[in-house]
């Protein structure tokens, strides 16, 4: 008859614990974002994007402003009273309607200066999603490589305690001195600690999402992903598709701008006209005049806008020139950052990680066996440990190499 198993305190609170966090782990897990989940939730929520797009509505309204049809509202003038004579009293009125309009052009100049306002605040909101969209990227995958770290070091940790069991089993046979031991419990020490700032690096990466994402203080955030994901980018198709960007696309619209202010100014150089209309009623007698006004553009003749405008145009066009030159060193030098990362990563992939659980298995035998002390157990350990977080800071560097090559190339949006 098989012997029923009576677990100890140790091993019921370790059991209870785990039939609570497991679930929980669980379904964490299910709901964990990936990089694509969590980059259109960015789209639609991130409260710098939705501000950055809220001000493409103010620009519509100068648009409003500008597409009246009369810049003048029409103005009614009445003059009346009693006129006394010696034939006794008469009541005079003077009633006139009067109405100014814009000639040269000017309502089509301030139309096009409002569109290209509108245009300017459009390529801005793209541009700020743009940058918003890196820090959200960069945040994940720094999330993600925390989240390696936090696997390896707590199997670091873990293996760091079977150590110290043995240490402490073979000194207390009279086969190692107590220097080892303390070694030991050193090591275990240390992995505990960098366990913790693993995690510490995991919740600050998390906490940087959430506010990206504009999320609620309550709701939960969990990522999954790979860092060892690889992507292959044609270096000429990137260089085109620059010339996309949204931050170019916003200079463009500053300069359609600055050139529809310098046609309003030039507007102003050509007379203005308004007609009028008037009744008159004079000692009983009435009277319809027609009239006419013609401003003369003799002294106010739009020069400052004139000005302002070619000589702001005239700046803008030697901005988008260096821009376009500095986004195509821009792309390469990211291009070539991202392709030595890569290359940097694969030969760790290749040379040095398949090899690493063998070396353990061989180095923990040997030291069990005491062909090696604990020292020399410990040196081959750091190595193995330091080796695999130098592959996971690797990967992060080339994940985070292909963002900024994404970014620099206007693919990310």
């Amino acid at each position: 008859m098989r012997k029923a198993t009576i677990l100890s305190p140790t091993g019921l609170i370790i059991l209870l614990v785990t039939m609570l966090v497991f679930p929980r782990c669980v379904l964490a897990q299910d709901n964990a974002k990936t990089l694509e989940e969590v980059l259109e939730i960015a789209r639609r929520r991130a409260p710098l994007i939705l501000s950055a797009r809220a001000r493409i509505e103010e620009a519509k309204g100068r648009l409003k402003g500008a597409s009246i049809r009369f810049q003048q509202n029409p103005v009614i003038e009445a003059d009346g009273g009693p006129r006394f004579s010696n034939s006794g009293s008469t009541a005079d009125l003077d009633l006139s309607l009067s109405q100014d309009f814009e000639l040269g052009g000017r309502r089509k100049a301030r139309i096009a200066g409002a569109e290209a306002g509108v245009d300017r605040e459009a390529a801005t909101a793209q541009d700020a999603t743009r940058r918003l969209l890196r820090e959200v990227a960069a945040s994940f995958l720094r999330g993600l490589a925390a989240q390696e770290n936090m696997r390896l070091l707590a199997e670091t940790e873990r293996i760091a305690l079977d150590f110290l069991r043995v240490a402490e089993r073979r000194f207390a046979a009279g086969d190692i001195p107590i220097l080892e031991v303390n070694l030991a419990r050193t090591s275990t020490a240390r992995a505990r600690s960098a366990s913790r700032i693993a995690s510490a690096e995991y919740a600050s990466a998390l906490g940087e999402l959430r506010v990206l994402l504009g999320m609620q203080p309550g709701e939960s955030l969990a990522i999954r992903g790979q860092l060892s994901e690889e992507r292959e980018y044609e270096i000429e198709t990137l260089i085109a598709q620059a010339s996309d960007r949204p931050d170019i696309h916003g200079l463009l619209a500053e300069l359609h701008e600055a050139e529809a202010d310098v046609r309003l100014g030039e507007s102003f150089k050509k007379p203005d006209i308004g007609i009028a209309a008037r009744y008159q009623r004079d000692e009983g007698a009435d009277s319809y005049l027609g009239g006419l006004k013609i401003t003369l553009p003799v002294f106010s003749r739009g020069q400052e806008l004139t000005a302002t405008g070619t000589a702001r145009a005239a700046r803008i066009r030697g901005e988008i020139e260096a821009l376009r030159r500095a986004v195509h060193h821009e792309i390469r030098s990211a291009f070539d950052a991202y392709r030595s990362r890569l290359e940097a990563a694969q030969e760790l992939a290749k040379g040095a990680i398949p090899s690493l659980d063998e070396n353990e298995v061989l180095a923990r035998r040997s030291y069990e066996e005491g062909e090696i002390g604990l020292v020399e157990l410990l040196l081959i350990r750091r190595e193995i440990l330091e080796t695999r977080l130098a592959y996971v800071s690797t990967l992060l560097d080339t994940r985070l190499s292909a963002v900024e090559l994404e970014f620099r190339a206007g693919v990310l949006k």
